[in-house]
């Protein structure tokens, strides 16, 4: 009988830890996260004049004497609910109320950094210079880890992860996209975000940079770029990919359709495409600028820019027609109390609202 309850606890013990391998954990459990959080972060109220449009834009979120924090990716599920992701220490700004107050949450001693940031429902998921997927599910009242690691084969799992994109189809489809061990990786859920699987791409992409963006065209249809400045399209969910463009180093992706699409990266890299990539067009951007982000927004694009080291630069986001032809500055200011970096990473609309991000700053305004 002793055996036998030997045996029990044994196996129990087995299948709590295998079914936790690839379950999220309570932050509260894993050691090597350093968690901190600083509650109520009040927001003075400013806001300033777009003279490119005449719309007024208010400033949700500015900091000063911050070091190495910044901020790269954002994401709002509505006007009241929004999140800010950056580094470094992994870190995390939420808001409940339009940006009046923000919550900031921590999660390493490092200078990590995340790098994107959705919803799926009403669930957080946060990515970055880690192996693992963060998600909360209450708007950052817990937090939990996936630890992606336990994904890749013994042996070759340690190195350094780096998890650009995170995006979701609908509720349940979703994908993550960056490099382990200088590899490129695909990681993708069918349940929301539950558990994830790798994308096992045959091969067809050991010798591409990472992937830095994607677009999410159908269940079986996506668009992919790397950091080797290539461009390539599945119809099969990642078993063939094709490869549609190569250029320079690209950061960003963004397709209206499947066939109207932009893509632009580094050095002023912008091309546009209005037949699925088979033809490309550039298009030239003042002062060649990095291309850090492409929103569609009804028939135009923005793209946000960013140059190193830049400490005030007049125009950092531009607008682009529905030709893909014309660009022209899309936020612009007269006001001398208001400083544009220039280092923009992101750009996010919210039905008629347009939120953009300028390192520390954050702002908020409309399209009309």
């Amino acid at each position: 009988m002793s055996n036998m309850n030997n045996f029990i606890l044994i196996f129990l013990i087995s299948l709590f830890l295998s079914c936790s391998k690839n379950n999220y954990i309570p932050i509260t459990q894993v050691p090597e996260i350093e968690f901190s959080t600083i509650d109520a972060i009040t927001q003075t109220e400013h806001s300033f004049v777009n003279t490119t449009n005449n719309q007024n834009v208010s400033i949700l979120n500015s900091l000063e004497e911050t070091g190495f924090h910044f901020y790269n990716s954002l994401n709002f599920k509505t006007e009241d609910i929004g999140i800010l992701v950056g580094g470094t220490r992994l870190r995390a700004r939420i808001t409940q109320n339009g940006g009046a107050n923000w919550k900031e949450f921590s999660f390493s001693k490092f200078a990590n950094a995340f790098h994107s940031v959705t919803f799926s429902g009403n669930t957080i998921f946060i990515v970055g210079e880690s192996k693992y997927v963060f998600r909360s599910n209450d708007f950052g009242g817990a937090w939990s880890v996936y630890n992606a690691e336990n994904l890749f084969e013994k042996g070759n799992s340690f190195g350094q992860f780096k998890f650009y994109k995170i995006r979701f189809f609908n509720e349940k489809l979703g994908f993550i996209v960056g490099e382990q061990n200088n590899t490129p990786s695909i990681l993708k859920t069918d349940d929301g975000g539950e558990q994830w699987e790798i994308i096992d791409t045959n091969g067809a992409l050991k010798t591409s940079g990472a992937i830095t963006d994607f677009v999410i065209h159908s269940t079986e249809e996506i668009t992919i770029i790397t950091s080797f400045g290539e461009c390539f399209t599945t119809g099969d969910g990642g078993k063939t990919w094709k490869l549609i463009l190569k250029t320079n180093p690209l950061n960003s992706i963004a397709f209206k359709n499947n066939n109207e699409g932009y893509v632009g990266g580094m050095n002023g890299t912008l091309h546009y495409t209005d037949d699925g990539g088979k033809n490309w067009s550039t298009i030239e951007v003042p002062e060649n600028p990095n291309i850090t982000d492409i929103k569609i927004i009804k028939n135009k694009a923005l793209i946000t820019t960013s140059i190193s080291f830049s400490e005030n630069r007049d125009v950092f986001v531009y607008e682009i027609d529905k030709n893909g032809k014309n660009i022209h500055p899309y936020l612009t200011k007269t006001d001398e109390n208001v400083l544009f970096m220039g280092d923009s990473y992101a750009v996010d609309v919210l039905e008629n609202n347009v939120y953009i991000l300028d390192r520390n700053n954050l702002y908020k305004t409309t399209n009309e």
